[in-house]
């Protein structure tokens, strides 16, 4: 059987990245595992794999500096490592700079592309997140879709062919993990993730966003890990006392622990999108801090809300879910089962 290249890059990647691995390893699928270098903290990723049970075949190690230079030196280094092996299909997850990169990088070696977690949509431009997904998807011979809006989106770019409904690889990774979560704080506590380019790049959003949180803070710890953007932005921007006085950091978390704080907590309040979907899965109450989402999945059967980004929309979201006393919801949503990488190899092996 012909071998595959999986190319993965940040942190959530690996976590879509891992269920696949076993997949291919338990049917005798040859496969190189090449890890972008996406992630900016190499001692943290290794942790990551080992708590994942992979073992990254290559390791690049792209500039920082933005994403221009991050997506040229990717693209470069995949490139010999592509003509050097020669994969008879290149599978890319999710929708970070190293997707579009591999992506495109295949396409120019005329190697097919399978993508999962196709035809999500957010429709705002000004996501870097969006324009990945559009263009590898226009690249892509098999698109891996997560729920039944994909194929929608799909289908109105006029993209029909080679596109399966296999539901949400990231929460096969949620249910095998999910035995081993313990509480990892007294009750009751909130939890944040904020690192999205449009929240905490933008000086204005970023204020109004902390605004409302100093406010939520009132009522119930907020425990934060801080991601590297944030940080680096608040420091910019003159709020690093402002995180410390609202929020509890934490250091930078493992899966299980990051998994721990979603499960337990009260409420979660991101920007994340696979935060949407393990808190829906888990059923903890989540407030998400954008203005839209390419996940509607979890709105209308989960248990997420649009918070928006102004300071009395999310406080009127906060609002209404303290009013209702932040139930708990057994969510049922179709093909989140932990089975999704069971459905993309039984596609894969087909193809091969």
């Amino acid at each position: 059987m012909k071998s595959i290249a999986v190319i993965g890059g940040a942190r959530p990647n690996f976590m879509k990245v891992a269920p696949l691995y076993h997949e291919l390893r338990k049917h005798n699928i040859p496969f190189v595992l090449i890890n972008a270098g996406q992630h900016y903290d190499p001692e943290m990723s290794t942790v990551f794999f080992h708590e994942f049970g992979i073992t990254p075949d290559y390791t690049l190690s792209p500039s920082h500096k933005g994403r221009e230079a991050q997506l040229k030196d990717i693209t470069s280094e995949l490139r010999d490592i592509f003509i050097e092996r020669s994969p008879a299909l290149v599978v890319v997850v999710g929708d970070v700079n190293t997707t579009l990169a591999a992506t495109r990088t295949a396409h120019a070696l005329a190697i097919p592309v399978a993508h999962i977690e196709a035809g999500l949509r957010s429709f705002n431009s000004k996501m870097p997140e969006e324009y990945n997904r559009v263009e590898t998807d226009k690249i892509s011979s098999l698109l891996f879709v997560t729920e039944k809006s994909g194929l929608k989106n799909l289908r109105k770019e006029g993209i029909k062919q080679g596109v399966f409904l296999v539901g949400n690889i990231m929460l096969d990774t949620v249910r095998l993990f999910k035995k081993r979560v313990q509480c990892p704080q007294k009750s009751p506590f909130y939890f944040v993730t904020l690192h999205r380019a449009e929240n905490v790049d933008d000086k204005q959003v970023f204020s109004n966003i902390l605004d409302a949180l100093e406010k939520i803070a009132e009522d119930a710890p907020l425990f934060l890990p801080l991601h590297h953007r944030t940080r680096m932005q608040a420091e910019y921007f003159g709020f690093s006392k402002r995180l410390h006085r609202t929020f509890i950091i934490l250091p930078p978390l493992s899966y299980t622990e990051a998994l721990s704080y979603e499960k337990y907590a009260t409420l979660v309040l991101t920007d994340s999108g696979g935060i949407q979907e393990e808190t829906s899965f888990l059923g903890t109450p989540c407030i998400t801090l954008r203005t839209e989402t390419e996940r509607p999945i979890t709105v209308e059967k989960g248990t997420n809300v649009i918070g928006g980004v102004t300071t009395e929309s999310i406080l009127r979201a906060y609002r209404a879910y303290k009013k209702t006393g932040f139930p708990r919801k057994k969510v049922s949503i179709p093909l989140w089962d932990g089975k999704a990488a069971e459905r993309i190899v039984k596609e894969l092996k087909r193809v091969l």
